[in-house]
């Protein structure tokens, strides 16, 4: 098996897109709505930073949080907020101005992503396996790469893939991986792996 490591590039694989869809949208500031547990806040907080914006991020943690500490090190403002609903927080993230939707589920990300994806070289590859909560990343890459076997391992209950993880998607991965990776996400694709991947399979890290 390979392993993508986009997990080496602060903010992921989402940061790549975000570069390309930032750069097409006037607004100055960009609000958004985050969580602890995924990447998207820390990749926005990063690309707002490669492209000249102000990233202000909405997350429901203390300031002790490792992922807002990651987040601190950019030019990003951080708003601490006390637990609430990811759709309450995005309610209070619009009243800052431009926001961007949680998980960035707009097709111009969608096609930013698959933009992104042509910096990739995949030809070795028979498969490639990803993680899946809301599914933007494998159809970005299902449609940058039509050639290619997928595997999917769902982390979230309401997804869908070829596995499914027995983790709740806030419990980090029983099994993870020999390298930096999400344990809330991506690191749940290595129980899957070592058991059902090709031996030239590609291992979509997509952070770390």
């Amino acid at each position: 098996m390979h392993i993508q490591r986009d997990d080496l590039i602060a903010g992921g694989t989402k940061r790549r897109a975000l570069q390309i869809l930032l750069q097409k949208i006037d607004e100055p500031r960009v609000s958004y709505a985050g969580t602890t547990m995924g990447h998207g806040a820390l990749a926005l907080a990063h690309a707002c930073e490669d492209v000249g914006k102000q990233a202000e991020i909405f997350i429901c943690a203390d300031n002790d949080n490792e992922m807002v500490q990651k987040i601190r090190e950019t030019n990003a403002i951080v708003h601490l907020e006390a637990p609430t609903p990811i759709s309450t927080l995005h309610q209070i993230a619009q009243s800052n101005g431009y926001t961007l939707p949680p998980g960035f589920d707009l097709p111009e990300f969608d096609a930013a992503l698959v933009e992104a994806m042509k910096d990739y070289d995949v030809s070795g590859y028979s498969e490639i396996w990803t993680c899946s909560v809301s599914g933007t990343l494998t159809r970005a890459l299902k449609k940058a790469f039509p050639d290619k076997t997928f595997k999917t391992v769902c982390v979230v209950k309401s997804g869908k893939g070829d596995f499914a993880a027995p983790e709740k998607y806030h419990q980090p991965a029983l099994n993870p991986p020999p390298y930096p990776s999400c344990v809330y996400t991506d690191a749940k694709i290595w129980q899957f792996a070592l058991e059902h991947a090709a031996d030239d399979a590609l291992l979509w890290n997509t952070a770390g």
